[in-house]
């Protein structure tokens, strides 16, 4: 996993995550421990403690999430 990839692609906020939940985009789940992406598929739903992806639940605390994140408005 690159740092860009981190710096650019994190989804951390309830606004990221529902910019990717509307438009449908497939968002990746990645498990620091294994190393690697355990999950991707588009977001079904998420509240503020999980994520659910193709029927499973991911604790947002536990996973790394990536995709796109929303777009803010200038400053």
């Amino acid at each position: 996993m690159t740092l860009t990839k981190l710096t650019d692609k994190s989804l951390i906020t309830n606004e990221d995550l529902d910019f990717n939940h509307r438009l449908g985009l497939p968002v990746e789940v990645f498990c620091s421990k294994k190393g690697k992406t355990i999950a991707f598929g588009a977001i079904h739903d998420f509240d503020e403690q999980h994520i659910h992806i193709r029927g499973d639940e991911y604790c947002r605390s536990t996973f790394l999430f990536f995709g796109q994140p929303s777009l803010s408005s200038p400053c």
